[in-house]
């Protein structure tokens, strides 16, 4: 099965046969499609990282999808509404 990375900044999407450990230490690089691996534990299962304060709103907007908010709900709010909403870690994160 191939990866697919996705760019949280600039939207790019780049399919790949195994993991690419570049992609997977920067920040802005998400998996989409993959494998699931033999640990639910893992990254794939894990969902996206909470993004900086640097990240674009579409990171946010992902992130927030991701924590449950309707993706309807999370498009209306300004980028500075999701970083108060998701933006502090919360316990056991971090």
């Amino acid at each position: 099965m191939t990866y697919i990375y996705r760019n949280s900044n600039t939207g790019q999407v780049v399919p790949l046969e195994q993991r690419n450990p570049c992609l997977d230490a920067l920040d802005n690089w998400r998996i989409i499609n993959g494998p699931e691996p033999s640990d639910a534990t893992g990254p794939a299962s894990a969902g996206p990282a909470r993004p900086s304060e640097h990240d674009n709103k579409a990171a946010w907007v992902e992130y927030a999808v991701s924590r449950g908010m309707p993706e309807s709900d999370a498009k209306a709010l300004s980028k500075a509404a999701l970083i108060e909403e998701f933006g502090e870690a919360e316990d056991g994160e971090d």
